[in-house]
């Protein structure tokens, strides 16, 4: 499950109810609406001319205004973000004076990705209400999302000093740390968070991304379990019990699928540990896995995620295993590779004689809510074209892979994404490169699972499974990792990576491993 650099609580007047959704405004004057006759019950009024209204008398523009005001939070509550910034905008037009109104607009630009108009959303109602903490704690969660960090850091703290006994406030306090790579200072906030809220889901989960990021594995796969509970990701519901960790011999497990390929790869090393106790173990993953998943000795069934479930006597989220087996940094099951190559393939790479053949992946799934930090534009691995000696593949799939040609690099990099199928046939690639770079993709995690020498160029703050403050990483021991020194330098990332492949290419000896 993706770290979300961009939520955190959104509040007005110190109203929240405890979800994740934002709270709207209802500052505005109330107004009676009329009921809807029978027949027009199911009808949505519209949102009115931008010039209706504006030549009423003052006492009349308010009530429109108002009225306006309760058409735009409708919307905005049923997730129609682009007719409740219109209507925001009316309902200014008509009354300038409603800071509520402005902290809603702000809202809703945040949701749009539109960072910088919601802060100066934030900007105007604050204006008004200069020292409204809600309002002020909006504005740091868009400074944040623009990635003016410092600045977020410092409305957030105005916020918390003026609501020291807000959840919400404190919450996005230590989300901005976490965001600055201030570790200790964000989790020292959500422990207070937790501790003044216990049900408060989203302090409960970043606390555990957190003590995972540091290492403390133990609280965090407690933690962890928490996931449940964030409306994203309801538990699926089964005809059999939940794995506890007892004696499961002679007994059929399900290990079924949960987050993304990356977590399903990283994370089915468990599996052998299953076995050893006795299981027999069925595997539920998604269809682009199955042939891959389907080589491991040590699983006797897989099945596609959205078909029919086999018989089985148990059941458990394939992310569960490493709290059910007491997992720390020291006991990694880390028995690489544990993945491998279809026998027989039609994936053969010509190269040219002495050349190092080096795979890239710049881009993970669009979807992810860290994508914008986590993918990187082409033009980087682009740059790595130059240094001779060197033969590169694009393992790039999804859409971003036609940036080659968008970029007209298909003469400097050779495009496989017409020939690759599934993940087995990447496996199959894989198993011929002496060296894979790549963004935070499910590319990483496959190379590192079967043992290929892998660097993977990171954001500031990256996965917990990332750790903090190292290069490599216990999970991957063929894996380097190469850190933003600061949020959003790709350069300086990238001249390491270029200093690296450099001298790789004159010794022809990939860093991390042999081939």
């Amino acid at each position: 499950m993706g770290e979300d650099e961009d939520k955190g609580q959104e509040t007005l007047s110190g109203r929240s109810n405890g979800s994740t959704k934002p709270t709207i405004a209802l500052g505005a004057p109330k107004v009676k609406i009329a009921k809807a006759k029978p027949h027009e019950s199911k009808r949505k009024p519209n949102l009115p001319p931008l010039h209706q209204g504006e030549d009423l008398p003052a006492s009349l523009r308010e009530k429109e205004a108002s009225r306006i005001f309760a058409f735009a939070i409708e919307r905005h509550r049923e997730g129609n973000l682009e007719e409740a910034v219109r209507g925001y905008g009316r309902t200014l037009a008509l009354n300038p004076g409603l800071a509520d109104a402005y902290n809603n607009l702000g809202v809703a630009l945040r949701a749009q990705g539109k960072f910088a108009a919601a802060v100066a959303a934030y900007r105007r109602s604050l204006v008004q209400r200069p020292d409204n903490p809600g309002a002020l704690s909006n504005m740091g969660n868009a400074l944040r999302g623009a990635g003016r960090l410092h600045e977020a850091r410092e409305v957030h703290r105005k916020a918390v000093e003026l609501a020291p006994d807000s959840v919400e406030a404190l919450y996005n306090f230590g989300l901005v740390f976490r965001d600055l790579g201030e570790e200790n200072e964000a989790l020292s906030y959500f422990e207070r968070v937790v501790e003044m809220n216990p049900d408060y889901i989203d302090g409960r989960w970043d606390r555990a991304l957190m003590y995972l990021r540091l290492g403390d594995f133990e609280k965090g796969f407690e933690e962890y379990e928490w996931r449940w509970r964030l409306e994203r990701s309801p538990p699926r519901e089964f005809p059999v019990p939940r794995w506890d960790g007892s004696d499961i011999e002679g007994r059929t497990i399900l290990v079924h699928q949960e987050q993304g390929f990356g977590d399903m790869i990283n994370f089915v090393r468990y599996v052998p540990l299953l076995k050893a106790r006795g299981a027999q173990v069925v595997v539920e993953c998604q269809a682009e896995l199955a042939r891959l998943f389907a080589m491991i000795p040590d699983v006797d069934c897989v099945t596609v995620a959205g078909t029919p479930i086999p018989d089985v006597d148990v059941h458990i989220p394939m992310l569960s295993l490493m709290q059910i087996f007491g997992t720390t940094l020291e006991t990694i099951p880390a028995d690489v590779p544990y993945l491998t190559a279809p026998e027989v393939h039609s994936l053969h790479l010509p190269a040219p004689l002495g050349h190092l053949k080096v795979g890239i992946a710049w881009a993970g799934k669009p979807t992810h809510t860290n994508d914008r930090n986590r993918s990187i534009n082409l033009q980087h691995f682009v740059d790595l074209t130059g240094i001779g000696g060197i033969t590169f593949y694009s393992l790039q799939k999804g859409p971003t892979a036609a940036h080659l040609r968008d970029q007209a690099c298909e003469a400097l990099i050779v495009d496989l994404a017409g020939r690759i199928q599934d993940f087995a046939d990447t496996a199959s690639v894989i198993a011929q490169l002496d060296l894979v770079i790549t963004a935070d993709t499910a590319v990483a995690h496959l190379a590192g699972a079967m043992g290929c020498p892998v660097w993977v160029a990171l954001p500031f703050v990256g996965d917990w499974r990332w750790l903090s403050n190292r290069d490599d990483n216990p999970w991957y021991p063929t894996l380097r990792l190469f850190r933003q020194g600061v949020p959003g330098d790709w350069e300086g990332v990238f001249n390491r990576l270029r200093n690296a492949l450099t001298e790789v290419a004159g010794s022809k000896q990939p860093g991390g491993g042999s081939r």
